[in-house]
């Protein structure tokens, strides 16, 4: 291809080729096509036009040659200054001159520029506008690359962080290079890398509090550049070039857009450990007249308590050996990334993004424990999520579930069925001033391909899904709609809420992602503490005992929820975690003790609930069972312990009902309300 040819491309890629034309190209234009061809094919414009003209000898003397040059060139400054003229109101009133060679003319430039001007304007003339599909115009205009050279700064980015006197920015523009060099220096290279992170660190960090603190934490936004030209403030985040802001903005983006859980359940801000949501309760009022002081009805206000817990992120990285390796894998991985990240903002970027996934999995399925001091916990027992909270109004006495074996748990085949079923009771217990309209129906987004498949086995397969009034959003033949939730596993929890109520709980925006990065000899350590909890505002009146809650039949309830739980054999000493967190005992015909939970996962709470006082099912304070703190012996159907294991593989007690009485253990659970 020549340079002809290559120009031309340029010119159709930026849509300039009518501008070209029209010989209305401006400044900024021809400074764009420069920069584009550079880019697109590692070499300079000028450079391929002297290249592409073959040598020839000219008479002329060198003061003619350069004025003949001067000419030449003008004639592009022309073409510019003349669409300047028409968007120069805008500007700053200065004509900036197309970046041209500081060396005396040549003869072979000259007869260069004078055969590349009259090709180029004789093919723009025969060539018409490319057809460019509408679908790709949607794609970004920014610009993550910098306008300097490729041989000293990685990607064009004239900062030291990208020098290319750095081995890992070397690796960085061609992988193959690794192959060639040595293992890397600990002492120099190492520390001279881990000291850039730091610094990174440190920028990206400032850049995030401005970002915060001017409202532009907007992931959809930050990737589309909306604030791409906002630069305020930079200096202060210390940060030196509007393409690494660029740059750090992007990577914002890409983390935030990894939040995807707030879609379902808001956010709610500034809790910095418990906070009250009241609620008011009003008996009747009206009735008819009459004279005199007939007074009726009485209000009576009741609160719900949202309370945060505190998480971290403690990690370490290195040393350079490993960091390399994940690295090389990463960029000669297929597929493209509209950004290619150097390694320092690989590593920022991926430990992000990991923590921002925990967090959405730890927001519908975490519960809180207290760490074992000097063990790291699972990411899923930092805070509680929406799962446990809801359980915990259930152990409270504030919700009372649907539970019935239809849809205590479902299969692929009968899953359609169960909900239904499970619906239509929900309708039912509501009472004459009790409304669903405003309700969604939450369930499990892992197991859509067994509703689809339920849909069309009933329904047709023709059955339509598409649209907001499709079966895939809406119960068949009622109007229910439906949410389908991520993180749920093989979960077969569902419940029914108004959108809103459920609320998850931060004390300031962005404290996960506010790393703190610090140079620890061959590694390097990155750390942030936050708040953050799940809690309901409005869940219905609150009684003293089971009993009391089960007379109210759901008058005042807000959310209506099944019993995702499995029934226990006759006899059984072992439960089988691969079914389920929630298990219920059945009568036995001896005297059982349970010894065991098999397959039991770290970060999961699993129930045993008493469902028959025929030979209850009890656990000795033995074996895995020695942590807890007594044994248990329930009295009353609904009876229950609640455990989790241990890093010694031991069951650890989180709380117990015995006599319908609850007792949380606050030594492992001390934020939870009944704790304190």
């Amino acid at each position: 291809m020549n340079v002809k040819e290559r120009l031309q491309t340029v010119l159709q890629k930026l849509g300039l080729v009518d501008k070209a034309k029209a010989s209305t190209l401006s400044n900024a234009d021809w400074q764009a096509i420069v920069n584009s061809y550079k880019l697109e094919y590692k070499s300079t414009l000028q450079e391929d036009m002297a290249a592409d003209q073959e040598a020839n000898t000219n008479p002329l003397s060198q003061e003619a040659l350069n004025q003949a040059q001067a000419t030449l060139q003008s004639i592009f400054q022309t073409a510019s200054q003349g669409a300047e003229g028409a968007e120069g109101a805008d500007g700053e009133g200065e004509q900036k001159p197309v970046a041209v060679t500081e060396a005396p003319a040549t003869p072979e430039g000259v007869a260069q520029l004078a055969q590349s001007v009259q090709s180029l304007v004789a093919e723009m003339k025969n060539q018409a506008t490319a057809d460019i599909p509408v679908a790709t115009l949607s794609s970004s205009n920014l610009q993550f690359n910098g306008p300097g050279t490729t041989a000293k700064f990685l990607f064009g980015i004239e900062n030291a962080m990208f020098s290319m006197n750095t081995r890992w920015n070397r690796i960085a523009a061609d992988p193959r290079s690794a192959l060639s060099m040595n293992d890397p220096d600990e002492e120099e290279e190492g520390v001279a890398f881990r000291k850039e992170a730091v610094n990174f660190s440190k920028s990206l960090q400032k850049r995030y509090s401005y970002l915060h603190n001017n409202g532009m934490l907007d992931a959809k936004r930050l990737a589309a550049g909306d604030f791409a030209t906002n630069y305020e403030g930079v200096e202060k985040a210390g940060v030196g070039q509007q393409y690494i802001v660029l740059r750090q903005d992007a990577l914002i983006a890409r983390v935030l857009m990894k939040r995807d859980l707030t879609q379902y359940f808001p956010v709610r801000y500034g809790i910095q450990d418990r906070d009250l949501v009241f609620s008011a309760f009003f008996n009747e009022l009206s009735q008819a007249y009459q004279t005199g002081e007939i007074w009726k009805g009485s209000m009576k206000i009741e609160n719900e308590m949202g309370h945060v817990d505190d998480a971290m992120i403690k990690m370490k990285f290195g040393p350079m050996k490993e960091l390399e390796r994940m690295f090389i894998a990463y960029l000669n991985k297929e597929g493209s990334d509209p950004i290619k990240w150097s390694m320092i903002e690989f590593c920022i970027l991926n430990s992000l993004e990991t923590a921002q996934v925990e967090q959405n999995k730890r927001r519908m399925r975490g519960i809180y424990v207290k760490p074992e001091a000097g063990v790291a916990g699972s990411y899923l027992t930092a805070s509680t999520g929406v799962i446990y909270t809801l359980i915990r109004y259930y152990h409270e006495n504030k919700i009372l579930l649907h539970d019935d074996d239809a849809y205590r748990s479902y299969t692929s085949s009968n899953m359609l069925d169960s909900i239904q079923e499970f619906v239509g009771d929900v309708v039912s217990s509501c009472t004459e001033d009790m409304e669903l309209d405003q309700h969604v129906l939450y369930l499990n987004k892992t197991h859509q391909p067994w509703w689809i498949k339920n849909v069309r086995a009933k329904y047709g397969k023709d059955t339509d899904f598409a649209g907001p009034t499709g079966y895939l959003n809406v119960v068949p033949d009622t109007n229910q709609r439906i949410v389908w939730l991520p993180y749920l596993g093989q979960s077969t929890f569902m419940f029914m809420d108004i959108p809103g109520n459920i609320q998850l709980l931060e004390y300031v925006p962005g404290e996960m992602l506010a790393i703190k990065v610090k140079e620890d000899m061959e590694m390097v350590k990155a750390w942030s503490t936050w708040k953050e909890g799940c809690a309901a505002a409005f869940t219905g009146r609150r009684f003293d005992t089971p009993a009391k809650l089960a007379a109210n039949k759901y008058e005042w309830q807000q959310i209506f929820m099944n019993k995702p739980c499995e029934a226990l054999a006759d006899g059984a000493t072992t439960i089988d975690a691969s079914k389920g967190f929630w298990h219920v005992s059945t009568s036995n015909t001896a005297a059982t003790t349970i010894t065991d939970i098999t397959d039991a996962k770290a970060g999961v709470a699993y129930i045993i609930e008493c469902g028959n006082t025929t030979n209850a099912s009890k656990i000795a304070k033995t074996g895995k069972f020695d942590s807890i703190t007594e044994a248990y012996t329930p009295t009353a159907v609904g009876d229950y312990i609640m455990v989790i294991l241990d890093s010694k593989g031991k069951f650890i007690e989180l709380e117990r009902c015995v006599g319908s009485v609850r007792k949380v253990n606050a030594l492992v659970q001390p934020n939870i309300p009944g704790a304190r």
